[in-house]
């Protein structure tokens, strides 16, 4: 047989247990402020039907879907037929041999769940969910294949409470994980109401906004040079420049109703949030194509790392299955980007004070004690093993060493004799003998 070396594929990580404890210790704080604030966990594949994902994200996001291959040997059976009496047209191919696609976020598949369950929920409907989304980008420093999201979601709420919440949501959360970040805020009513007054055609304001979002990736020179070929360089030049507009008063000028009402959105949001991390960046626009009017983006300001977090207001997103009239706001904590800045700062807090405790396993005879020790001890609510084997007891306690316990519970023939335990202090190495009926108190 063939030996396979043990690989993972780009774009994905293992993490050992004490990089996934980190990653535990984010997740717990990200639940519980998502709690606090009264959002409810749900649950939703982790594949949908390829029609319920395509056509949500834009172009650049369609290319970026994992396609599932339809089920059994549909390819073999298929494959030639297709390619044979049909001219190879990738896209009726894709339908013919996949019909369900890997998630990309947790927004889309939202929409299709509200819809579908819409007599079964309480409107608004406030929804957390923390899970894997997939995306076929090219591997690299922070970005991955397959990575977590943490998003929190309220469907069927118009009013700007929803905006502020989430803007204190992200507030509190990273002051709890120690993480000093800068959250950008616009508006795409505002976008829009600039597209509008210099010109730029309805048709053109969704792949401009794709130019636009890739502006810290390829720079502005490049920016320049592909909105130039769609849209003229008159109309480039007015955009690029009110585009460094650092004040949102200064937008007031441009009349336009969109615009306006964005700004007042906006200012309403700086008065009552009162977040010292929220700063005005007329550039973000979030290249998704459902985003309608606040669009968030998290940054540390601690490192360049890129964004971590992200979000913003969605407005038709349902009434792509059949629920009119359903606006929703929702943000997003890229869990994978958390853990690189939090490792890279070395913000995790120290584990020195946290105790585990391992039983070494030395005769026979103790047994039945062994196991009241394991109740007991686990009763406290503290970390205890058995070792499994009997054997020596230097092999033991290398193997507590390694494993990362911080103390050893002995009682060989002499302790059972004189009802005694010796308690190691592995990282101290200090040990003490204390009757069994007060080992527990003692560790």
């Amino acid at each position: 047989m063939l030996k396979i070396k043990p690989q993972n594929p780009k774009g994905v990580r293992d993490y050992l247990p004490a990089e996934n404890a980190k990653r535990e210790y984010i997740m717990g704080i990200i639940r519980k402020h998502f709690e606090l604030y009264g959002f409810q966990s749900i649950y939703n594949p982790v594949f949908e039907r390829l029609e319920t994902l395509q056509g949500k994200y834009g172009d650049e996001g369609d290319k970026l879907l994992f396609k599932i291959l339809n089920s059994g040997e549909y390819l073999d059976e298929k494959g030639l037929e297709i390619i044979e009496n049909k001219p190879i047209q990738y896209g009726k191919l894709t339908q013919e041999i996949s019909s369900k696609g890997l998630r990309y976020d947790h927004t889309v598949p939202l929409a299709r769940f509200v819809a579908q369950h819409q007599n079964d929920l309480t409107f608004p409907f406030k929804r957390y969910v923390i899970g894997p989304v997939w995306r076929a980008d090219r591997p690299q420093k922070g970005r991955y294949q397959e990575f977590f999201q943490c998003d929190a979601d309220i469907v069927g709420s118009k009013g700007l409470v929803g905006d502020v919440e989430m803007i204190t949501l992200i507030d509190n959360v990273f002051s709890e994980l120690n993480l000093k970040i800068e959250i950008k805020i616009n508006n795409r009513k505002i976008y829009n109401g600039i597209c509008e007054s210099i010109g730029i055609e309805e048709g053109e304001i969704t792949p401009v906004s794709t130019i636009l979002d890739k502006w810290d990736k390829i720079g502005e020179e490049k920016v320049v040079e592909e909105l130039s070929k769609l849209i003229g360089e008159e109309k480039t030049s007015k955009l690029i420049a009110i585009l460094s507009i650092k004040n949102v008063s200064e937008l007031s000028a441009i009349e336009n109703v969109e615009l306006n009402e964005g700004i007042r959105e906006l200012e309403y949001i700086f008065k009552y949030s009162r977040s010292q991390n929220l700063k005005f960046d007329l550039r973000l626009l979030r290249g998704l194509d459902y985003y309608t009017g606040t669009v968030l983006e998290m940054v540390s300001t601690e490192m360049e790392y890129g964004s971590i977090g992200g979000g913003g207001r969605y407005d038709d997103l349902t009434e792509l299955f059949g629920l009119r009239d359903m606006s929703g706001i929702g943000i997003s904590f890229g869990l994978d980007r958390v853990y690189d800045v939090m490792t890279e700062l070395n913000r995790f807090p120290s584990e020195e004070n946290k105790k585990k405790i391992l039983i070494l396993n030395l005769t026979e005879r103790a047994i039945d004690q062994y196991y009241s020790l394991l109740t007991e001890i686990r009763k406290a609510g503290k970390v205890v093993d058995l070792y499994p084997n009997q054997t020596k007891m230097d092999k033991q306690l290398t193997y507590a060493d390694k494993a990362g316990y911080t103390h050893a519970i002995l009682m060989g023939e002499d302790e059972l004799a004189n009802k005694q335990v010796q308690i190691k202090n592995l990282k101290e190495r200090k040990q003490e003998s204390v009757e069994f009926e007060k080992a527990v108190f003692k560790i």
